[in-house]
């Protein structure tokens, strides 16, 4: 059986309020029918960066403003489709993910009403740590259906957002984890810096050049030297960037940042094959990165080469483990999360 599902994303790069709605059986097949981005409002970025900072939530105000844009991205999708939906998966903020603490934090009030009658999927890492996982990442099983449905096999995906993930699809088994810090510490890092929120493009990096005592310290982090599955908090690495020498040349730094995440999966795959690298995520349009995975690996490409909408990924998997959760068919494993046994993810409201 098929259902409608609007799934609903905001990932820790804090840019906005990612839609999707989509058609599928959630094992086999997908189809996008549409997509809608609807960024943050400038107030509510600082509140969110604030309370990610500073891990202390001091201001409850922030619900009413994530409250009001959540209500208005996803009635938005609803409106624009005119659809009858069948079922409402909605990942929430994350502020806070510690996989050592077993701790996993997304604002998201349940008590949120939409313009549909359909059931609201939330809080989908809480299981997986109840039952001994990490908690991220939860899209592994999505990828896969992507895999199978594009009949791509060996296939690495890679999602470069606030963190880099990986999943890692052959015999039809699956590997993942996130294996890099990925956009929220270079964005952070810029702003800090320059009036730049991003580098769009890779215009800033292109012309920076690798800065090794910064690769090679950064790479000799324990943090890569820990097998898959395994789980990363946005800001684990921010210390690496704390009293940077000043000289230093903004571009250098991004372009040694941008080297680090393919080198990371070079240590994690078998050298002797041949994957085919699937780029998601913001980090994909940075065409530095681009070019750096192309030295690094012979086959790359970006998911969008496979008339997937490559920004919306993410929410068009909250759809999937929504309707997973309907169809109570398992949505995490111990080799995406180590988790202990494999269970569906999610809370019904």
């Amino acid at each position: 059986m098929e259902y409608i599902a609007l799934g609903c994303m905001t990932g820790t790069s804090l840019d906005g309020i990612d839609c999707s709605l989509i058609k599928s059986d959630g094992l086999t097949d997908v189809s996008e029918i549409s997509n809608i981005f609807t960024p943050y409002s400038k107030k509510l970025q600082k509140e969110l960066s604030k309370i990610i900072d500073n891990n202390y939530l001091d201001n409850l105000k922030v619900f009413e403003l994530l409250n009001n844009e959540y209500q208005s991205a996803i009635n938005a999708l609803i409106s624009k489709c005119k659809t009858k939906i069948d079922v409402i998966g909605i990942h929430g903020q994350t502020v806070f993910h510690d996989p050592l603490l077993k701790i996993s934090m997304q604002l998201y009030d349940k008590n949120l009403t939409y313009n549909s009658s359909a059931p609201v999927i939330y809080n989908f890492r809480k299981n997986d740590l109840l039952n001994g996982g990490s908690g991220a990442p939860i899209l592994p099983i999505y990828h896969q259906i992507i895999a199978n449905k594009l009949k791509l096999e060996p296939t690495i995906f890679i999602n470069i957002g606030g963190v880099t993930n990986l999943t890692l699809i052959e015999t039809n088994q699956i590997k993942a984890g996130d294996i890099s810090f990925g956009n929220a510490l270079i964005n952070d890092f810029l702003i800090s810096k320059t009036n730049k929120e991003y580098d769009l493009n890779g215009n800033i990096s292109k012309s920076g050049k690798k800065i090794e005592t910064l690769y090679n310290k950064i790479l000799n982090d324990k943090y890569f030297k820990k097998e898959l599955p395994k789980s990363l908090d946005r800001n684990y690495f921010h210390h690496y960037l704390n009293n940077i020498n000043d000289k230093l040349l903004v571009e250098d730094i991004l372009y040694t940042l941008l080297s680090i995440i393919p080198e990371t999966i070079n240590r994690i795959i078998n050298s002797n094959k041949k994957y085919k690298i699937i780029l998601m995520g913001g980090g994909r349009k940075n065409l530095t990165l681009i070019n750096l995975f192309k030295r690094a690996f012979e086959d790359v490409n970006i998911i969008d080469d496979y008339n997937f909408n490559g920004d919306f990924i993410e929410s068009q998997g909250m759809g999937i483990l929504a309707i997973r959760y309907l169809k109570k068919i398992n949505s995490t494993y111990k080799s995406t999360t180590g988790i202990l046994k494999n269970i569906y993810l999610g809370e019904k409201v």
